[in-house]
C-alpha cells in the first residue's frame, strides 16, 4: 500500500495547480454569460463593433496576472500559505477557497480589456438634403505666380476656395485645373474636407503652366456636369483672365455651351487689374465679365470673397435644387459600461474576501 502515497501526492498537487484555473473558466464563463445577455438585450439587432480593438492585447496582463497569482507567488510565500491558521491542521474545502480572491482578481482584470475597446452598436439613418452640383475652374497658369495679390494669385484662390468649401455642407463639389491644358483633379463629391486637402496641395507645374486655356477649362467642368442628374448645375471659375491658348475651345465657345446647358458660369478675378503698370503679367477681366454675362452667372474679385460670398449665397436660395437621401451611420448604444462595472464589483468582493476569512498570512 505504501507505493500508492506517493501517486496520491501527485494527483493531489496536480490538481490543486489546475484548481484556480478551472474555477477562473467558471467564474469567468458565468459573467461572460450574464454580459452578453446583457449586451444581446441592449443590440436590438445591430452589429456590434470594437471602437479600439488594439486594447484586447492587454488580455494578455490578465493571464501573467493569473500566473504569479497562483503559482509564482505560491513559491515565493512561506509555506503557511492558508487564509487562516486553523487550516494547517484542517485542510478541509476552506484551503480551496484560499484561491477565490485571486481568480476574482484576475477575471476582473480580463473584463477591462474589452471595456476598454468600447464595443459600440451603430444605426443607419437617412437624410434628405438638398443639393446642387458645382464644379470649381481654377487657372494654374504661369501668370498665377505673379504676387499682386497676398503671397500669389494661386494663393488668394486657393483661400477663396477653401472658404468656400467650408461653407458648403450638402452640395456635391468637382475640381478642374488649367494652364496650357485641362486635367480633372477630383470628380464631383460631398467630401468637401478631402477636396480642401486637394486644393491646398495645388502648385503650378501640376498641369503645363505656360499657356492659360480658359475654355478647354471651362469645357471639361461641363463635360462633368452634363453626366449629373442634380436640377441646378454650376460652374466657378477662378482666373486672371489672360487666355492666350485654346486646343479645342476658345472662351466665347465654352461659355455658349454653358449658356446651351443652361449652367450660369461665376467668375473670380484673380489679380489687380493694374499688374500691367505695374511691370507684372496682365489680367483681362474683360474675358472673364463677358463669360458671365453670357451664362447669367456674375463677376466678382477674388480679393473681394464677402461680395463673392454674399453674392452667390444670394443666387444659391432660388436656384432649383436635388433632394439626395444620404445614409448615415452614428452610435446607437455604449456597451463598456456592463464590463467596467463588472470588473469594479469583482474587485471590491476581492479585497472584502483578501482581508476577511480568506485572508493568507506571509
Amino acid at each position: 500500500m505504501s507505493p500508492a502515497k506517493p501517486t496520491r501526492s501527485l494527483g493531489l498537487r496536480v490538481a490543486r495547480a489546475l484548481w484556480p484555473w478551472l474555477l477562473t473558466i467558471v467564474v469567468g464563463g458565468i459573467l461572460a454569460l450574464i454580459l452578453w445577455a446583457r449586451v444581446k438585450s441592449q443590440q436590438k439587432g445591430q452589429p456590434i463593433v470594437m471602437h479600439d480593438k488594439r486594447a484586447l492585447v492587454l488580455l494578455a496582463g490578465g493571464v501573467i496576472v493569473a500566473l504569479i497569482a497562483f503559482h509564482l507567488q505560491r513559491w515565493r510565500t512561506a509555506s503557511l500559505g492558508f487564509s487562516q491558521t486553523a487550516l494547517v491542521t484542517k485542510r478541509g474545502a476552506m484551503s480551496w477557497l484560499a484561491d477565490v480572491p485571486g481568480v476574482l482578481r484576475v477575471v476582473a482584470l480580463l473584463a477591462i480589456p474589452f471595456a476598454l475597446s468600447r464595443p459600440e452598436t451603430f444605426r443607419t439613418i437617412e437624410k434628405v438634403e438638398d443639393a446642387i452640383d458645382i464644379m470649381i475652374v481654377v487657372d494654374m497658369s504661369k501668370s498665377m505666380e505673379e504676387t499682386d495679390l497676398p503671397r500669389d494669385r494661386l494663393d488668394a484662390a486657393q483661400r477663396v476656395i477653401r472658404r468656400f468649401l467650408r461653407r458648403t455642407k450638402n452640395d456635391r463639389v468637382g475640381l478642374v485645373i488649367f494652364g496650357q491644358q485641362a486635367m480633372l483633379q477630383c470628380p464631383l463629391t460631398q467630401d468637401t474636407k478631402m477636396l480642401e486637402q486637394i486644393v491646398a496641395d495645388l502648385s503650378i507645374g501640376d498641369v503645363p503652366e505656360l499657356g492659360t486655356a480658359i475654355g478647354d477649362g471651362l469645357a471639361l467642368a461641363l463635360a462633368q456636369l452634363r453626366r449629373s442628374d442634380a436640377k441646378s448645375k454650376i460652374v466657378i471659375l477662378l482666373s486672371d483672365g489672360d487666355s492666350n491658348w485654346v486646343t479645342k475651345f476658345n472662351p466665347e465657345q465654352a461659355a455658349a455651351q454653358a449658356k446651351d446647358m443652361k449652367i450660369p458660369v461665376y467668375t473670380l478675378l484673380v489679380g489687380k487689374e493694374d499688374s500691367d503698370v505695374l511691370g507684372g503679367m496682365s489680367v483681362n477681366p474683360a474675358t472673364l465679365r463677358n463669360m458671365a454675362t453670357v451664362t447669367g452667372g456674375e463677376f466678382f474679385r477674388a480679393s473681394d470673397y464677402e461680395s463673392f460670398d454674399k453674392g452667390f449665397q444670394t443666387v444659391r436660395n432660388h436656384l432649383d435644387t436635388t433632394k439626395r437621401v444620404r445614409t448615415e451611420k452614428v452610435i446607437d448604444k455604449q456597451l463598456f459600461v456592463p464590463f467596467v462595472l463588472s470588473a469594479i464589483l469583482l474587485l471590491a468582493v476581492e479585497m472584502l474576501l483578501a482581508f476577511g476569512r480568506l485572508r493568507r498570512l506571509p
